[in-house]
């Protein structure tokens, strides 16, 4: 959590609340945050539509 926080530039407890869905992430932290573990942003939505419908 701290390595991927320094990548981004961010407070560890931000990527704790993202993780705990304690805080949403605007278009851009989603796609940075995307980047950042080495995820595509469209797989990585294509994933959350699947799990919203069921």
């Amino acid at each position: 959590m701290r390595k991927l926080a320094g990548e981004l530039d961010v407070p560890h407890s931000w990527i704790a609340k993202v993780e705990q869905l304690e805080r949403r992430l605007d278009v851009m932290e989603y796609v940075r945050l995307c980047h950042g573990i080495g995820v595509d942003p469209n797989k990585g939505l294509a994933k959350i539509k699947l799990a919203l419908r069921k």
